[in-house]
């Protein structure tokens, strides 16, 4: 007996100290980078572009996350310490709008990906509907639809007591126990994980068949012909910054959808403490993990286009200027 409550302590040791190592890590860098974020997007150069406005306000979303919901949940995990498990109104209005932020961020990265697919199509009336109009009226579709399809958290979420990793009984918010906590867990990962990324995976490869069309076209070498092959070349680093983006989403957002899954459908189950401890810790690393996939945006940018880095640099040397004047 002493020896299984020595290995919940250390497990319960372990997730406290990896799940606040693992945060600080998500929040510092990422923090900056979406700062630059903001910088570059909001340059001239970029204003027109689709992609760069789906870019834009999908890091809006993510500050809020990094700000917002990330310190929420280190204090939670480290001090035990939210106050949504004790007040009936924040519990439901904070897991609300976490869970339409969380999802609207990611489908705002759905977005350009359809986005380019119309961009790259050979086909005239496909590419009009690639234009800042109807991206701006996709933006607040979405975020009307997210607000929507969470709406019955309001409702159904309420403070239960529970046995926690240590063994003991505490409160926390919740779906309602039964059919709607399973649900809510299929739902949420249908919402924020399955269909974003099945859309994401669909539309990249629609996408990447309308490039190899294109390029059996061979344009005269005219200027008006060099003025669309630069264009090409920006579109072709837009897509690339957007593949391994929506590459990092997909690793890091289908763990934790799964692990809610599972504790949903175990929940019947009697677990002794060790258990609890050992799902605990894999709930936390899942959660953690996934919030790379908001604060990871800048560094994967910088990395596959090179004309995002190049207004990077101008925009940094355009503030130290500014400084010195």
């Amino acid at each position: 007996m002493l020896n299984n409550t020595e290995s919940v302590n250390q497990l319960n040791m372990v997730t406290s100290t990896g799940i606040l190592m693992i945060s600080l890590f998500n929040f510092f860098p990422g923090t900056i980078g979406l700062i630059l974020n903001i910088l570059v997007f909001t340059r001239p150069i970029l204003k027109n572009e689709t992609c760069s406005l789906y870019f834009l306000v999908s890091t809006l979303f993510y500050l809020f996350i990094l700000f917002i919901i990330l310190p929420v949940r280190i204090v939670s995990n480290s001090l035990n310490l939210d106050l949504a498990h004790y007040n009936l109104i924040i519990c439901k209005l904070e897991f609300y709008s976490f869970h339409v932020v969380r999802a609207t961020s990611i489908w705002l990265i759905v977005l350009p990906c359809i986005d380019r697919y119309f961009h790259s199509s050979f086909n005239v009336k496909l590419r009009r509907w690639s234009s800042l109009q109807l991206a701006r009226l996709s933006i607040c579709i979405i975020i009307l639809l997210m607000m929507i399809l969470y709406s019955p958290i309001i409702v159904y979420f309420e403070i239960a007591n529970v046995i926690d990793q240590s063994g003991q009984m505490t409160p926390i918010c919740n779906a309602r126990k039964g059919m709607y906590r399973s649900f809510h867990a299929s739902w949420h990962m249908a919402i924020h994980s399955l269909c974003p990324c099945f859309l994401m995976l669909v539309f990249g490869i629609l996408t990447v068949k309308n490039i190899r069309q294109n390029r059996r076209i061979s344009p005269l070498l005219t200027r008006i012909n060099r003025h669309i092959e630069r264009h090409r070349r920006t579109d072709r680093q837009l897509l690339r910054m957007l593949a391994v983006q929506v590459l990092v989403i997909i690793i890091s957002t289908i763990p934790s959808s799964i692990v809610r899954l599972y504790s949903s459908f175990t929940e019947s189950i009697m677990k002794d403490a060790f258990r609890i401890a050992q799902e605990n810790l894999s709930a936390q690393i899942a959660n953690s993990l996934s919030y790379f996939a908001y604060s990871s945006s800048f560094y994967l940018y910088t990395l596959t286009g090179s004309f995002f880095r190049k207004e990077l640099i101008k925009t940094i040397t355009y503030c130290l200027n500014y400084r010195q004047r």
